[in-house]
């Protein structure tokens, strides 16, 4: 799994623990420091800023990827379509939480969108995913 990380650095224990809910390793985390210019159109930044990754198509389809998104809700908004349209999927985000001793903080979970996009279009039809299986719901 690699973890890319466009928000504050990660400490080897928020690393641990983003490991932990995914249930594997993280074999690489890429660190990207963004600076986007407020003049100029955020797309073009946004996707440049992906092509500077290193990434080949390859990787994006087929490495485990979870994003650790920035702040700002339009970059987070561009990136995720960004990834969406080199992946053939929406990636998995990590979401945070206060920690416990309200010192900063702490990874709470990671999101699929990919599966909640899947289930989105399954309610839209009318069918509901229960365990694992596709089941026609009633009405």
């Amino acid at each position: 799994m690699t973890i890319l990380n466009l928000a504050s650095p990660l400490s080897s224990e928020d690393k641990s623990m983003i490991a932990a809910l995914c249930g594997r390793k993280a074999r690489r985390v890429m660190d990207v420091a963004l600076t986007f210019s407020e003049t100029e159109p955020l797309a073009p930044q946004v996707r440049a800023m992906l092509d500077g990754l290193g990434l080949t198509s390859s990787d994006w389809q087929n490495q485990s990827i979870v994003v650790n998104l920035p702040d700002d809700p339009a970059a987070a908004a561009l990136i995720v379509a960004e990834i969406a349209g080199r992946r053939g999927r929406t990636p998995s985000i990590i979401r945070w939480r206060r920690s416990s001793d309200h010192a900063g903080m702490e990874p709470a979970e990671v999101i699929s969108l990919h599966e909640i996009r899947k289930e989105a279009r399954h309610q839209r039809k009318g069918w509901s995913l229960l365990s694992g299986r596709s089941v026609k719901g009633e009405g």
